[in-house]
């Protein structure tokens, strides 16, 4: 972390064995966009003993930063680029950054979970502005891959000025002086309704940009919960890295993509779908909680799921004039065993049927 006190990195113990230091006060992390490469210089600072060259923003000075993060309350951050070890091309320690990148990168995630998060949308250290185009811009914070784990449970947005973007008063009905402002403040709400469920989580990642296509595999493992955390590799395919996350996920997630997701996976596994369906294909609506499992052996890579099975039965009422004209209603269903009742539900867009036994 940060110590904006001694302007130095120190291990993040140090903030746990300070008695001084509150223990439900935690680190204020920080999220920026990196700005195009042409726009970009690396340097040396003693903040992080020189360990790496920082990439920043050309005219952006770190001391400034350090300056507007103790204005604003802060004792302690975490900055990226001078808190994780940077890649230096061609640089002594090239083989050391790979190592720590496999085990610190998955889990970044976790710095920005449950906490306070200071966010530069327009690149670390500007100033918060907006023109034309800007939030079609694949640059742009809210088309970020990495972002998307970083927005944390509140968030101060840094750069602003006292006639800036975030003082600007909705006009009527939540509308702006300007289409663009409006759209802007739009985009900041939907960040603050957050993505807790899985297909809202996935379908805001379809529309976002990385550097790296791993990369926005590993930008999902905190949204959805994994049990564990699989290791980044940055060489990795895409299809082998979201196979990894998906087994690693908890089993009622999991029960999702085999009881919601209407479609049939294009790999080995039918059940679930593939990376490419997720990112590629229109994804259902969350509905309720879904108290059901699908668990997997990591040892013999199987999936299994226990719970009512229907072995035969006679469902009538599929037709395709069935499907476009009566959206609303229930296709006839008969099962052999007149103990058992079940109930049948249709998707809105008539896409699917469900089968559900009532107790």
């Amino acid at each position: 972390v940060w110590d904006l006190y001694s302007n130095h990195v120190v291990p993040s113990w140090i903030i746990q064995n300070n008695t001084l230091y509150p223990l439900n006060k935690r680190p204020a992390p920080i999220s920026h966009v990196w700005v195009d490469e042409k726009d970009r210089v690396d340097v040396l600072t003693p903040i992080n003993g020189k360990e790496w060259p920082v990439p920043i923003p050309k005219d952006v000075d770190l001391n400034l930063i350090q300056i507007e993060m103790l204005n604003l309350g802060v004792e302690y951050t975490w900055l990226d680029v001078l808190c994780l070890r940077q890649k230096e091309e061609g640089g002594l320690r090239e083989d050391l950054c790979m190592q720590e990148w496999r085990l610190d990168v998955p889990t970044v995630g976790c710095v920005y979970k449950y906490k306070q998060v200071v966010i530069y949308l327009n690149g670390l250290g500007q100033l918060l502005q907006l023109k034309d185009g800007d939030l079609d811009s694949n640059q742009n914070w809210f088309r970020r891959a990495w972002t998307f784990q970083e927005v944390g449970d509140e968030r101060i947005i840094a750069g602003d000025t006292p006639d800036g973007l975030m003082h600007a008063q909705p006009i009527d009905g939540g509308n702006y002086r300007t289409a663009l402002l409006t759209r802007f403040h739009e985009e900041l709400h939907s960040v603050e309704r957050g993505t807790a469920h899985i297909f809202a989580a996935l379908a805001d990642m379809q529309k976002r940009m990385s550097t790296n296509p791993v990369d926005k595999v590993t930008g999902l493992a905190f949204p959805l919960q994994p049990y564990t955390i699989p290791a980044y590799h940055e060489s990795e395919t895409l299809e082998d890295a979201w196979t990894a996350l998906v087994n690693a996920m908890d089993p009622y997630m999991r029960a999702h993509f085999l009881l919601v997701y209407p479609g049939v996976g294009l790999r080995c596994k039918k059940w679930r779908p593939t990376w490419d369906q997720v990112m590629m294909e229109p994804l259902p609506k969350d509905g309720h909680h879904i108290d059901k499992d699908v668990q997997h052996d990591d040892k013999t890579d199987e999936d299994w799921f226990d719970g009512p099975c229907i072995e035969k039965g006679d469902v009538r009422g599929l037709s395709m004039i069935t499907l476009t004209t009566r959206n609303t209603d229930c296709p006839d269903f008969k099962y052999d065993d007149p103990s058992r009742d079940f109930r049948c539900q249709m998707s809105p867009d008539g896409s699917k049927i469900t089968v559900s036994q009532c107790w």
